[in-house]
Parts: structure tokens; C-alpha cells; sequence
């Protein structure tokens, strides 16, 4: 058992959103003349711990259904990590993993509590519920999509703003929305490939119900949708202008687009619209941050 096999199994790559996520919230906080540099490494903390009991626990579970195992168009970016179809790791140390991230997480979420506001602890309650029964209940009741988007989207922008200031501002809200809705579409996009499998692990998602040429109309809505939020906040001066940075990331939105429509069984062809719909999500809220943070040195 190595580093390496523990590293593919937690998904590193993928923990960069939530980082990303945490810088998001923490430079709005300091835009608004709000900062406390502990309270944002602790709560990046919390968030990255959970996102890693959802990684570890969602491969567990889909690994006992037999859902991975009948996955014939695994990615990186879908289908399970491998490593225990592979024997590189038993059920019972990726579910061990899963379940000492999430106690340290809450040990850690209840300090950052109690640093700052109890204001926070609807939303630490309501990831914790997210993380733990992502896979089990919400991803098999047609609400995999919303859990992702609320858990792993919203929450962790809108408690990283209130770490520094525990009164969300309107521009908080729709930062959060706007995460929210890029990572709902991180999920929407990746089941497409796993369509078949999920119907066999009796998974219920919007990809199912819809049908891939619909999902894939609902995913260039929302896609756009989340650019329109951020456009709409620079025009009422919520944001500064130099927030309009996070447009830089257009040309890729559209590619992720028009591949959400090709045919997912093409594997070569389908994982390039994947890497876009990452590199979007990631790269519009990194350049949202550089502007928000740009502005106020710029101010200096």
C-alpha cells in the first residue's frame, strides 16, 4: 500500500475545487475588509476532509453495489478510481478513510465554530449530512445533482465568507449560487458516460430521467446561467469589474458545451468536453478571486 494508491483513491487532482472554492469566499471576505487567516486554513481543512469522505465513501459503496465493476467507460473523471477493482485497497481501508476524514473534519469544523459564530453551524450540519450520505441516498433518489451542488458548490464558498464575517452579503449568496451551479454541472456532466452502469446500480439521476440530448441541454443552460450571475453582479457594483475576469473562461465553457451533445459512449472524444467542464469550473471562480483580490491592490 503506497502514497501513490492512497493519492488516485482520494482523487487529489479533484481536491483542488474545494481549495479553490475556499479562496473564492476567503477573497470576498477581504474585499470587504473582513480576514482571519486561521479560521480559512481551518475551515479549507474541513471542506477538503469532506470532500474526501465523499470521494472515499462513494467509491466504497459503488464498489459493494458491483457499479464500478460493470463500468465499461471509466475516465479520470468518472467511473471510480480502479484501486479496488484492482486489490491495490480492501473495502474496509478506503471505508476507514472515509470515516477518520469525516470525524477529524467535524473535530476541526467545531473549533472554527466556536472561533466564530454559531451562524455557521447550519451549514457545517448540512455538509456533514451531503458527505455522508451522498451515494447511499441522495445519488440514488434523484437528488445526487443538488446534494453535489448544495454540498461541494454552495456551502463551502458561503462558509468561507462567513469564517471572517457571519452575516452572508447579497454578493456571498450569488458567489455561492454560482458554485453551486458549476458544480452541479461537474456531477451532470460525468454521469453521462456512467449512464448504463447506473442504471444497473440502481442509481437514479437527471441524465437517466432525461436522456443524454436533454441533460445536455440542461447543462448548457446552467452552464451560461452561472456566467450570467457573475456579469449581472459587476452591472448592480456588487463586484468590481476586474471580477469580469472569470469571462476569461467563455471559449472554454463552449467547447464543454457543444461535447456535452456528441455521443459519451466515444470515450476519446466525450473526456475532452469532461476536461473543459473542469478547467471552466476551477479556472471561472480562480479568475473571479484574482479580480476581487487584483482590485484591491490595485487600490493600494
Amino acid at each position: 500500500m503506497s502514497l501513490k494508491v492512497w493519492m488516485v483513491e482520494v482523487r487529489v487532482p479533484f481536491l483542488l475545487l474545494p481549495i479553490i472554492l475556499a479562496v473564492v469566499g476567503g477573497s470576498l471576505a477581504v474585499y470587504d475588509g473582513y480576514f482571519d487567516a486561521i479560521n480559512f486554513v481551518l475551515f479549507t481543512a474541513v471542506i477538503v476532509l469532506l470532500h474526501i469522505t465523499v470521494n472515499t465513501l462513494n467509491e466504497y459503496y459503488d464498489h459493494l453495489s458491483g457499479l464500478d465493476a460493470s463500468n465499461t467507460r471509466r475516465t479520470m473523471f468518472n467511473g471510480g478510481t480502479g484501486t479496488l477493482q484492482a486489490g491495490l485497497l480492501t473495502p474496509r481501508q478506503v471505508l476507514n478513510a472515509a470515516l477518520i476524514s469525516f470525524v477529524i473534519a467535524a473535530l476541526i469544523a467545531t473549533v472554527v465554530v466556536y472561533r466564530t459564530s454559531l451562524a455557521l453551524v447550519p451549514l457545517v450540519v448540512l455538509g456533514m449530512v451531503f458527505a455522508l450520505f451522498y451515494t447511499q441516498i441522495f445519488a440514488r433518489n434523484m437528488l445526487g445533482e443538488i446534494a453535489a451542488g448544495l454540498g461541494l458548490g454552495v456551502l463551502p464558498v458561503m462558509g468561507a465568507y462567513m469564517v471572517h464575517n457571519p452575516v452572508p452579503t447579497p454578493a456571498c449568496i450569488a458567489l455561492s449560487v454560482m458554485a453551486g451551479i458549476l458544480t452541479f454541472n461537474l456531477l451532470l456532466l460525468n454521469e453521462f458516460p456512467d449512464l448504463d452502469a447506473d442504471i444497473k446500480g440502481g442509481r437514479k439521476n437527471l441524465v437517466i430521467t432525461l436522456g443524454t440530448r436533454k441533460a445536455a441541454w440542461l447543462y448548457a443552460a446552467l452552464t451560461f446561467s452561472a456566467y450570467g450571475i457573475l456579469l449581472l453582479l459587476v452591472l448592480l457594483h456588487m463586484l468590481p469589474v476586474l471580477a469580469l475576469l472569470g469571462l476569461l473562461t467563455l471559449p472554454v465553457a463552449f467547447k464543454a458545451a457543444s461535447m456535452s451533445f456528441t455521443d459519451p459512449r466515444e470515450i476519446g472524444s466525450f473526456q475532452q468536453g469532461q476536461k473543459a467542464n473542469v478547467q471552466l469550473i476551477l479556472g471561472t471562480q480562480a479568475f473571479v478571486a484574482i479580480g476581487l483580490l487584483a482590485t484591491l491592490m490595485l487600490a493600494l
